[in-house]
């Protein structure tokens, strides 16, 4: 499935790598107890990288989705707060990540975000090569004395375009790089058990949880403007589905479970830019069949996002697979209760505040939840939600990237 060179050269650049943590741990066994920087020197970086990591750091990250998602704009703002530079970074080249070492000025760190993006394509034998490229370019990094981070946002490409491939690559790319991010512990045990990783390894897997969104969007708008502007009456129940319209996103599904909602005062606007034509063709043809549902498929700017999100009593997002969606946690921080699947990150975020969640197997499951959603106390549970996401500030979460930063140990990043 790989080129056998590529799985040799990978092996014996892991051999490496492990040689040298032995060594570091063997030289630590022989310092002094009061010599902190040795204790904590577990990556094999040199002393005067080590030095460094305790005033400056730069990082780049790969790839810049921040003109669509403010995630990492956001986690950059609050690593600057902690002495990092951050580069969002969408290199040209066809070595991508390893442009990073022909500046004078090489990065500290090399944080990976949406790692599907880089390697899979829509053909096995690409998929393949380019997998193998990005193995190559994680060992050379790492021979190279830089540290590699992987924020696993999602485990498989949502597609699953060429998910044997992409399930080998990344079982051998989690092996090179230093630590592993996930956005809560349900996922640190998925990415786990899926990637495979020995039982050292899985301490290498550290969950971090995703930031809020309360300051990242303009919210100058109020629910009475919000809803006017958009031809909501006062008492409409508004459901709102947000975001990117994708197959693993369900929102045909959505669409047949809410006529199935018996409520005339029911409404359904579905928001996001479509995948493709076909999709949103689909979309359009089906919402036809109900005149309670409004549809905009385009692209939202940011200061369009709090109209939608204000003039709404509920947000459903009826995801079929995924570890994390960023689009709940918007809807929590604009105040809004959710109706998701218990699964994943969603699940577990969900659940610990007060949402209305089913069962993603039972197939009347999303029906009866958007049933319950309209006889809830929404507004008393989206306040719930606003106060529940102010825990995920932005400053402690680039506090403990920044220790992921200097150490593999995940007790250094609480």
């Amino acid at each position: 499935m790989l080129p056998e060179t590529v799985r040799r050269y990978v092996e014996r650049a892991l051999s490496i790598l492990t040689f040298r943590n032995l060594e570091v741990n063997a030289s630590q066994s022989g310092q002094e107890t009061g010599d902190a920087t040795a204790k904590n020197n577990t990556s094999g970086m040199p002393r005067k990288e080590e030095s460094r990591a305790r005033g400056h750091l730069s990082a780049s990250m790969y790839t810049d989705y921040s003109d669509s998602n403010p995630y990492q704009h956001e986690l950059g703002k609050a690593l600057g707060q902690e002495n990092v530079t951050v580069e969002l970074s969408r290199y040209d080249s066809r070595w991508k990540l390893l442009a990073v070492l022909g500046g004078r000025d090489r990065p500290d760190v090399v944080h990976l975000h949406w790692l599907s993006a880089h390697f899979v394509t829509s053909y096995r034998s690409a998929t393949a090569l380019r997998g193998a490229r990005l193995l190559v370019e994680l060992a050379v990094l790492r021979l190279s004395g830089i540290r590699v981070v992987w924020t696993v946002h999602n485990l498989f490409e949502h597609e699953r375009r060429c998910p044997r491939v992409e399930l080998v690559v990344k079982r051998l790319a989690s092996r090179l790089v230093n630590v592993l991010i996930t956005h809560c512990e349900r996922a640190s045990e998925t990415v786990a058990d899926t990637l495979r990783l020995s039982e050292s390894k899985r301490q290498s897997v550290v969950a971090v949880p995703h930031g809020h969104y309360v300051d990242s969007y303009p919210a100058e708008l109020d629910r009475t403007e919000a809803r006017e502007s958009l031809g909501y009456d006062p008492d409409e129940t508004v459901f709102l589905y947000f975001g990117v319209i994708r197959p693993y996103k369900n929102v045909l599904k959505l669409l047949e479970a809410f006529s199935g909602v018996e409520a005339p005062g029911a409404r359904l606007s579905v928001v996001g830019n479509p995948l493709d034509d076909d999709i949103a063709e689909a979309i359009r043809s089906a919402a036809e069949q109900d005149d309670r549902v409004r549809t905009t498929l385009e692209f939202v700017p940011d200061e369009e996002v709090q109209r939608y999100m204000h003039s709404a009593d509920v947000v459903v997002l009826p995801y079929g697979t995924t570890l994390m969606s960023g689009a709940a946690m918007l809807a929590m921080s604009f105040g809004l209760p959710v109706v998701a699947p218990k699964a994943g990150c969603v699940g577990e975020l969900l659940t610990a505040s007060e949402n209305v969640c089913y069962d993603p197997a039972d197939p009347d499951g999303l029906t009866d939840a958007l049933q319950t959603a309209l006889d809830a106390d929404l507004a008393a549970m989206g306040a719930a939600n606003r106060r529940y996401v102010e825990q995920f500030d932005w400053e402690t979460i680039g506090r403990r990237t920044r220790r992921l930063y200097e150490s593999d140990d995940a007790r250094q990043s609480r």
